[in-house]
Formats: C-alpha cells, structure tokens, sequence
C-alpha cells in the first residue's frame, strides 16, 4: 500500500511538471506573439524558461521543455511564422543548447534532491534516536523505582515502607502519564478521537481538573477567578479535564515554588468564544517560539529534563478537535499564560449531539 501510494505521489508530482511546461511555454508564445522582440531575442526568452524550468522539474519534463519550446519557437515566431522554417546553424545552435540546458539543469535538480533527501533522512534518524534515548530513560527510572521499591517493600520500618510506597505511587503516575500522552497522540494521529460534546459548567472543569492533579501540584496555590454568571460551553468533558490538567501540571513544573496559579475565563468581547486563561509566574517563553512549543516532540529552552515533548501538542489537538484552539503570550506581570478559546453557543440554538 506504501508502494502504490508513493507510486501515485510520484506520478501525480511528474503530472504537475508537464503541466508547469504547457503552461510556461504557452504564456511565453502568447506574449512574443505581440511582442516587438525579433524571433532570435524570443529564442533566448525561451531558452531562459528552459533553464528555470529545469531546475525545478525532473529530467524528462526537462526534456519535454526543451523541445517543445524549441518547436514552438520555431512554428510561431521564426519568418515565415505558422510553418516550420528551416533552421540554419544559429538556430540549431540554439536548439542544441536548449537540450543541453535541460539536461544540465535536471541533473542539478535531481543532485539537489537527492541531497535534500539525505538530509531529510538523517534530521528523522537523529529524531528517532533521540525520540528512542528519551523514551527509554521516561520509561526506566520508573521501572528501576518499581525494582528498587518491591525489594525493600518488606522491611519492618514503617516510615521507610510509607515512603517506599510514596515513591511507587509517584513512578505509577509518571509511568502512567508516559503512556497516556503516546496512546492520546497516536488517537489524534489516526483521526479515531470523536470528541462527546456536551453542555459543561466551566466551574466543573476547572474543579474535576484540580481533583486530578492532586497533590502533583505541589505547594502552588491556586487562584481561580471565574465569573459566576460565565455561560456554559459546549465540550467534551474528559478532554477538556485532561487539557486544563496539563497546563496546570505544566505550571506547576516550570515554576518557582510557592508561587500562584492563576485560572480566570471571560467572553471575548463580540461574544462567539469563551476563554479560559491558565497563567503563572515562571520564566515564560519568547515570542518566537510561542508557536512552535504545541509540535510535538518540541520543549522549551527552560523545560525540565527528562519528558517527550507531547503535552502541549496534545493539548492543542484536543482544542481542535472541539472546535476550539489554544495559544501562549506573556502577561505584564511576566511568567507564561495559556488561553483555551471555546466557540460560544446558546443552548436554544446548538446542535444536539
């Protein structure tokens, strides 16, 4: 199946440049047809078509290039014009250098390609490597702390034994994290993700969200400032919880702390999306790669060790797939704030479903 539809790709790609030929050609007879240029200054018009073709299309598109440009100049624009004339040593010198151009032109195209290639091939090994060395430290250390913990689990020390414990719950979630964000990004790869869209409370959200990063917030005090008449919005309940779940572990981590977290929602000011601001007070991002940090595999410059990259690009494909979307800026007061927008419907007017 890889086969046919890189077959197909190739084929429809060398359609495209015989296309680009007839067009480049035509255009060029069009114009010299009303144009004062003798025919010996069209043939160079021609020849440098030929030459920019050819270093954008495969060789026998190329070729194609250089002969119908040469039969066309000849047929439309040598004296006597609507006949084939015949060609004296000028001319075919010219012609000759028409496929000589293609020929040349094609094989640096081809040489360019082929490097492009190489150099594609060898950024997607370096990624899978690093994809690979990351994935298997994620996954060791809390396999080693599952080795660790079990072996000593016996011990008649009570504090050792609850801290034991304490360390395997924490690999536990880890480990479970790891494995939820590559199944989620898979699903938003394959297309299977059906959001179930539903009227949800914001409050509720907000809350279940809370409830599920639990004490893996640490000592970050949460700030929630949500207006009780805010309207409902429609969502898919379990996404949206593992959204706002993410940013709030994501703020928690790249965070000083003791310091806040702040949740605040509005209605934009024409009143078609709701937002949903998650700020706090870290070292932000700059603003060029405030676009980039939602591709997976894509960490910021202070992000902590260790983790796949997967977060926010889930994040935002979660968003998507709810009609909604999901961006990053820095407020006055510094540290990073995430705003997910939700299209704003009436509950008399929406779909159901």
């Amino acid at each position: 199946m890889h086969d046919i539809r890189a077959a197909f790709a190739f084929g429809r790609g060398t359609l495209w440049d015989y296309a680009k030929v007839v067009i480049v050609i035509a255009l060029i007879t069009l114009a010299g047809w009303f144009s004062p240029l003798s025919y010996h200054a069209l043939g160079y018009v021609y020849l440098l078509a030929v030459i920019a073709l050819s270093l954008t299309i495969s060789r026998w598109p190329a070729l194609a290039a250089a002969v119908l440009s040469g039969v066309t100049w000849d047929f439309f624009c040598v004296p006597p014009k609507l006949s084939f004339a015949g060609i004296h040593f000028d001319e075919g010198l010219l012609l000759t250098t028409y496929f000589a151009v293609a020929l040349i032109g094609s094989q640096l195209s081809a040489l360019r390609l082929a490097a492009d290639r190489a150099g594609l091939l060898a950024e997607s090994e370096r990624m899978h490597q690093t994809l690979f060395d990351t994935l298997s430290h994620e996954m060791m250390t809390p396999i080693a702390v599952f080795r660790s913990g079990l072996e000593q689990l016996g011990t008649a020390d009570a504090g050792k034994r609850a801290h034991l414990i304490n360390e395997l719950q924490i690999a536990t979630r880890r480990l479970d994290g790891l494995v939820g964000n590559m199944l989620n990004q898979n699903r938003l790869e394959s297309g299977v993700l059906k959001p179930i869209m539903d009227w949800c409370d914001v409050h509720d959200l907000v809350a279940a969200a809370r409830r599920a990063v639990g004490n893996r917030i640490g000592d970050h005090p949460l700030a929630i400032e949500i207006p009780a008449d805010l309207p409902i919005v429609r969502a898919d309940a379990a996404l949206m919880e593992q959204v706002m779940a993410q940013l709030l572990l994501n703020a928690a981590l790249h965070t000083p702390a003791a310091t806040a977290i702040r949740i605040g929602a509005e209605v934009t000011g024409d009143s078609k999306c709701v937002l949903i601001a998650v700020a706090d007070s870290g070292p932000g991002a700059p603003p060029e790669i405030r676009e980039a940090i939602f591709e997976k595999f894509t960490r910021g410059a202070n992000a902590r060790k260790g983790g796949l990259g997967l977060g926010l690009s889930i994040v935002r494909g979660f968003m998507k797939a709810q009609g909604g979307d999901v961006s990053m800026d820095s407020p006055t007061e510094g540290g990073a704030r995430f705003t997910l927008s939700l299209p704003l419907e009436k509950p008399d007017d929406a779909p159901v479903g």
